[in-house]
């Protein structure tokens, strides 16, 4: 499948690396026509979350954004020519993780559907799931319930949820992803709270990832023994910059390189060895970028 995006301007918040698993483009030679990747793209939305997920002919959308920002995911979808999503995977049945679901529905044809909480979980504040399985009720989607420690192979690529099980409040409990692609790992960390990454830091045996998707968006700042367990070279924004400063700045205090994808989509690709970062610029990134004088 062609890629999505051209390089106009690489966003990133230290120097290039000159070493380790994740490059931006130009930094590392360019994947072999003939090499098997993983292509993963962060759509551009703003507080909000939706990631597309592709091994040879599979596809993975991991969230699906608000209400009102099924536009932009499909977009992005239409874009890359997808007709069918294979895997829709729902960290948490929050309105801006599953929103846009229904309008999805009404374009694309979806294998299955995952979710981590229980059909008839009661409604809350942001809560949606009763409303989003008689969607899926209503298009004729089988519904998988999944758990800590359970998988599922993408092509192959293979994803992990990692979550807690026990709590009343949602974000806590949402079901982390951890992708593995040959040596490369991605880890995409859902709403997990401050506390909940420390829980998940002494119980997991194994969270480190070389990209990091940062939790709630980065409207705030990683629990210190969450953000050394994971330990990664890049993390990417679901928000904008003059949202996420304290996250930003306990990311350069840690030396790792960061991204916005509200300034444009983000696309990470992998064979397996090494990551690719590429994002091109909209024009509200651009501006973005002249006032961060970056």
């Amino acid at each position: 499948m062609a890629a999505l995006l051209t390089l106009l301007t690489m966003l990133t918040a230290g120097a290039a690396r000159a070493e380790g698993r994740v490059f931006m483009a130009g930094e590392a030679e360019p994947f072999a026509p003939e090499e098997a990747l993983l292509h993963v793209y962060i759509c551009p939305l703003l507080g909000a979350d939706a990631m597309v997920l592709i091994q040879g002919e599979q596809v993975m959308l991991v969230d699906m954004g608000k209400d009102h920002q099924a536009d932009e995911i499909m977009a992005v979808l239409d874009s890359l020519g997808v007709e069918h999503i294979n895997v829709a995977f729902n960290t948490h049945p929050h309105d801006d993780h599953v929103g846009a679901l229904p309008e999805l529905l009404k374009r694309y044809s979806f294998g299955f559907f995952v979710t981590g909480f229980p059909e008839d979980l009661k409604r809350g504040k942001s809560v949606i799931q009763r409303e989003t399985m008689a969607a899926l009720a209503a298009a004729g989607v089988k519904v998988i319930r999944m758990d800590n420690g359970d998988g599922l192979y993408l092509g192959e690529a293979e994803a992990r949820v990692i979550r807690l099980n026990e709590g009343s409040l949602v974000n806590p409990r949402s079901c982390m992803l951890l992708v593995r692609y040959g040596e490369c790992r991605l880890l995409l960390a859902a709403d997990v709270t401050a506390e909940a990454q420390r829980e998940l830091a002494l119980t997991q045996e194994d969270l480190r990832a070389d990209i990091l998707k940062y939790p709630h968006h980065g409207l705030g700042r990683l629990a210190k023994e969450f953000l050394a367990a994971v330990s990664p070279e890049y993390a990417v924004f679901t928000h904008g910059s003059k949202n996420t400063k304290a996250a930003q700045g306990q990311l350069k205090a840690s030396g790792v390189d960061f991204g916005f994808a509200t300034w444009g989509v983000i696309h990470l690709s992998t064979n397996g060895q090494y990551w690719l970062v590429e994002q091109e610029l909209t024009p509200a990134g651009k501006r973005y970028q002249r006032e961060l004088g970056r």
